[in-house]
């Protein structure tokens, strides 16, 4: 139907314009489906993704690489690859993260080759890894029965002391007596510092009842001090070299006589002296060192000495008639401590080999090997229940080792550089460590977290140890002095 308004015609949609432009969108439809296809077969990633999961990947291979943090190996390594060891303006860091790129880019074949070359001979490999056990006299087999024996009756009393605490003890009781610790270890200030000796002191230690210490020093003359007012005791005289530590009898000030062994010390000339307390001059001389001895340690029994030497061993002595019961060797370079566990029957060895070794002396046999450090071990020491131990090492970190799962159990972050010294509070509630980094850190055992940081020595700290009271603690320095800090009310 039509009709006109204004000039303009009006029409329905049905009309015949309209008609034929649909029937043409009709066709065009007809003609595109019509039409030919085109090939759409792409790839199903394209090379920019390729590219984007080959990076990722890449990142992924670098992140789980294990380099080594010694600089010096790095170092190696990139001239292995071919590399420049040092570009400018390059410092540590930068030089290792360059190292993880180079490594990234290629097959796990390469990098195993690079990483874990091994330069040395077989000869040398078996001298690593081999424990070499040595025929001794016939008193080390009573040594052994007397160790046994002793170690059983404490490992009993022991026993004893961990099932009260489980069975007597409640859980808010032992958080309380946590709660104490930490809080008194808050309450530790500098007491007060005294010159040692005129050469750096490398050791000081407390005296079983806590009021005397005695300090090592490189003009090697060992010297007791008293705590309270600082002033000298008495000094040795009888090293012709640096002394490296002097250590207490477990009985001094106690039941052991003034008048027999009561202090033993060790220089880099190859001399372990026993001293009284009444003369100046040694007692008798551990003889058969042939390098120079890094530390003693008296077994808690105070029948025996232990040595840790410059030639990869230790030894253990009778002190009463001097003989030497026992050489042993494990370590590949030099032992630089020996300490005992509370029981008597375990000893903790350290070396600058990286790694630590326990014995069990009453068989003789190593019956745990710590692998986990990437420097030099500098010490070790077990904590009272008898199943844990913690290392301090050059690396900067101290583990915590457990005899029981053989394996590492905590590494601590400990210092910005070398760890020294550790030392365990006798209650087994905090650990205290010294390092080169000039200052002392008090660590808690229940989480392995810092308490406290104790700043006051100048220089590097060489040495550290913890009174019986837990109240006291002594630090020994480079700078010649020791410092004593102790437990302020204000």
């Amino acid at each position: 139907e039509e009709s006109g308004s204004g000039g303009k015609w009006l029409g329905s949609l049905a009309d015949a314009s309209n008609v034929a432009k649909i029937s043409g969108t009709a066709d065009s439809s007809k003609s595109i489906v019509n039409a030919e296809t085109m090939e759409m077969d792409m790839p199903a990633h394209s090379e920019h993704n390729k590219a984007m999961l080959a990076e990722f990947e890449r990142r992924r291979r670098a992140r789980t690489l294990t380099l080594p943090t010694d600089d010096v190996q790095v170092k190696l390594k990139l001239r292995m690859l071919n590399q420049p060891i040092c570009l400018f303006g390059e410092e540590i860091l930068d030089r290792r993260e360059r190292l993880r790129a180079l490594l990234s880019n290629m097959s796990e074949e390469e990098v195993a080759a690079i990483l874990h070359s091994d330069r040395m001979t077989h000869d040398q490999q078996d001298q690593d890894t081999e424990t070499w056990y040595y025929r001794g006299p016939a008193a080390l087999k009573e040594a052994r029965m007397h160790i046994a024996d002793f170690s059983l009756r404490r490992a009993k009393n022991r026993l004893e002391k961990a099932r009260r605490d489980v069975t007597e003890v409640t859980q808010q009781e032992k958080a309380l007596a946590r709660q104490e610790a930490h809080k008194l270890v808050q309450q530790f200030q500098l007491h007060g510092s005294q010159v040692a000796d005129t050469r750096p002191c490398p050791f000081a230690e407390f005296s079983p009842e806590g009021k005397h210490v005695v300090t090592a020093g490189w003009s090697g003359q060992p010297t007791v001090w008293k705590r309270d007012s600082g002033h000298q005791l008495i000094r040795y005289a009888g090293h012709t070299a640096q002394c490296g530590s002097a250590r207490f009898h477990p009985e001094a000030f106690a039941s052991q006589s003034r008048t027999t062994v009561n202090v033993a010390s060790c220089s880099h000339d190859g001399t372990v002296l026993l001293w009284s307390l009444e003369k100046e001059t040694p007692l008798l001389e551990l003889e058969n060192h042939k390098d120079r001895v890094n530390r003693v340690s008296f077994h808690p029994s105070g029948k025996y000495l232990a040595t840790a030497c410059f030639d990869s061993s230790w030894r253990l002595f009778d002190i009463e008639v001097g003989e030497e019961l026992l050489f042993q060797t494990g370590h590949s370079k030099s032992v630089t401590d020996v300490s005992f566990q509370g029981d008597g029957s375990l000893a903790l060895s350290t070396g600058l080999d990286c790694y630590g070794r326990i014995w069990d002396l009453r068989t003789g046999r190593c019956i745990m090997f710590l692998d986990g450090h990437t420097r030099e071990v500098l010490s070790g020491e077990f904590l009272p229940n008898g199943y844990l131990c913690i290392t301090a090492s050059a690396d900067n970190t101290c583990r915590v080792w457990d005899v029981r799962m053989r394996r590492c159990a905590y590494t601590m972050a400990a210092h910005t550089n070398a760890v020294s010294r550790v030392r365990v509070d006798p209650g087994g509630q905090f650990v205290v460590t010294s390092s080169f980094d000039c200052s002392l850190k008090i660590w808690s055992t229940e989480s392995w977290q810092p308490l406290r940081h104790l700043q006051g020595h100048e220089t590097k700290v060489m040495g550290v140890d913890i009174s019986p009271d837990s109240r006291w603690i002594v630090s020994a320095a480079f700078d010649r002095t020791f410092k004593l800090w102790t437990v302020s009310d204000y």
